[in-house]
């Protein structure tokens, strides 16, 4: 596995306060080129701007679900690209992860969004049933959150076998479950009732699975999945769309900034 993907456990983080000593020379030096410098950065302030809503333009909302931490590092580039929410579904997720997931995608349909979530997991029984199950999840903590998901789109994106194949990606052998269980084993409770179809599974895939943490090995393969399922919904030129849209609000406050120096000193803004 590649460096660079793997996640601290966020209950392990060390919370650091703030315990330093700065001398009194030191902060008037700061305060002094901070209040020296004020008149450019507010001249200069224009080429900072970039609040304008991704999705104000899109027909849909895009939200994003990921078997596995490591994928939230993988992907992360191309949600803050694209403005999409991303969380670490880890089984089949929790009450209040539903609840943020449910609030969002409420506030985007009131403004005639379709939701959209895509779900990212193991290729096994489980996770690739899992997608035909988040939308009766969501209908379940309907009384918790607050928003009926019957406009719900979900879309499993990630690992189709066609995916693991064409870029050799690693098989496990067996169908071992967190629990140690193996799901393969005819005398198991799921395997005789067939839960998530695990027999049909078996029968086209052998017993084995590929988890979805397999991703970081191909990292620019994963991210370009990630991307092509975005364009699929938002247009090959959506980005470009939203470039221009703030260039042209840049050069609107650009426009504000040298009407009030020049009514202010005389002076103007130097390209």
């Amino acid at each position: 596995m590649r460096p660079g993907f793997i996640l601290e456990e966020e209950g392990h983080e060390v919370e650091e306060e703030y315990d330093f000593d700065i001398e009194p020379e030191d902060h008037f030096g700061t305060a002094l080129d901070t209040y020296e410098g004020a008149e450019e950065t507010f001249r200069d302030s224009w080429m900072e701007f970039d609040e304008v809503s991704f999705w104000d333009d899109q027909e849909c909302f895009i939200q994003l679900l990921v078997e596995k931490s490591d994928l939230k590092s993988l992907f992360r580039v191309i949600c803050e690209k694209y403005h999409i929410n991303m969380a670490n579904l880890r089984g089949w997720g929790s009450y209040e992860q539903k609840a943020v997931m449910a609030r969002m995608f409420r506030t985007m349909e009131r403004k005639g969004k379709t939701p959209v979530l895509f779900e990212c997991g193991d290729h096994d029984p489980p996770g690739l049933a899992i997608a035909n199950t988040l939308r009766d999840h969501f209908k379940n903590y309907e009384l918790f959150t607050g928003w009926d998901p019957k406009n719900l789109v979900v879309d499993r994106i990630g690992l189709t076998y066609e995916f693991i194949q064409e870029n050799g990606l690693s098989w496990i052998d067996g169908l071992v479950t967190a629990s140690d269980q193996d799901l393969a084993d005819p005398k198991h409770k799921m395997y005789k009732a067939n839960t998530y179809n695990i027999q049909g599974y078996i029968e086209e895939y052998g017993a084995r699975k590929v988890e979805a943490n397999a991703l970081v090995v191909v990292p620019d393969e994963g991210r370009q999945m990630l991307e092509d399922a975005i364009l699929g919904y938002v247009g090959d030129n959506a980005y470009e769309v939203w470039q221009e849209k703030i260039v042209g609000k840049r050069g609107e406050i650009r426009e504000l900034i040298e009407s009030h120096m020049k009514s202010g000193d005389g002076e103007d803004i130097e390209d």
